[in-house]
């Protein structure tokens, strides 16, 4: 049983971890979290780059955990491709968009600012851009946070600018994830994309599969008979 005598040392370490910018939803320091490689969604849009894709989203996967590693706070792995996670908190994303600027306009904007401070500006638009989103579950599946946001990169390359791109999202990824307090995830944020239409026909088809399911437990139960059970059977199946 909890003593009235502790409440008051327990309210300090509450109101001291809240001043020091942790959520009481933070994980405990030994957490096991499980990061999924992050995959190319459905709608990704990729321009000015000539690097592949899909190492982005691995590359993000491994700095994240870098970062939650980081001062030993968190037990975080990257999970093999095709590996099933583990883990007591899965984190799952998807890049949404790379864009890798323009390399010589970068370059342009670094000379003259050499010279003369202010043309360094030039070199905003030449910046290479990263988009992502994703979420954090619990080992049972149920939901801790969902997140999304879009940074910046500079470099001499655009696979350079890309991968500075890179750190920044794993850097703000991981502190949400350590601190408990996440951010974006909902459309009008940085990095957000809403779930491709393409995706639509593949639900559809799951929930007629189910039904088909139900309608033959009901004919082997006995509650329609083989003349009722074979209509429904052909409703469904036109559904698809």
């Amino acid at each position: 049983m909890l003593r009235l005598t502790a409440l008051p040392t327990l309210l300090a370490v509450a109101v001291l971890g809240i001043a020091c910018g942790r959520s009481p939803f933070a994980p405990p320091e030994g957490t096991k979290v499980a990061v999924v490689p992050f995959s190319l969604s459905r709608g990704i849009s990729v321009q000015s780059f000539d690097g592949d894709p899909s190492q982005v989203g691995q590359s993000l996967a491994e700095q994240i955990v870098e970062q939650l590693r980081e001062d030993n706070h968190l037990d975080a792995v990257v999970v093999p491709n095709g590996a099933t996670p583990q883990g007591d908190l899965i984190v799952r994303g998807e890049i949404t968009h790379i864009n890798g600027g323009n390399t010589a306009v970068r370059v342009t904007a670094f000379a003259a600012g050499l010279v003369a401070w202010p043309f360094a500006f030039i070199g905003i638009a030449g910046r290479a851009d990263l988009g992502s989103q994703g979420s954090v579950t619990r080992s049972d599946g149920t939901a801790v946070g969902g997140f999304s946001a879009e940074k910046h990169g500079d470099g001499w390359s655009q696979r350079h600018a890309i991968a500075n791109a890179t750190d920044s999202l794993a850097e703000e990824f991981g502190g949400m994830i350590k601190d408990g307090k996440y951010e974006g995830g909902h459309p009008g944020n940085d990095g957000y994309l809403a779930a491709s239409a393409a995706t639509e026909p593949a639900a559809r088809q799951r929930t007629v599969s189910d039904r088909l399911q139900e309608l033959d437990q009901l004919r082997t139960k006995g509650v329609i008979s083989d003349e009722e059970y074979a209509a429904q059977r052909r409703r469904l199946i036109g559904e698809l």
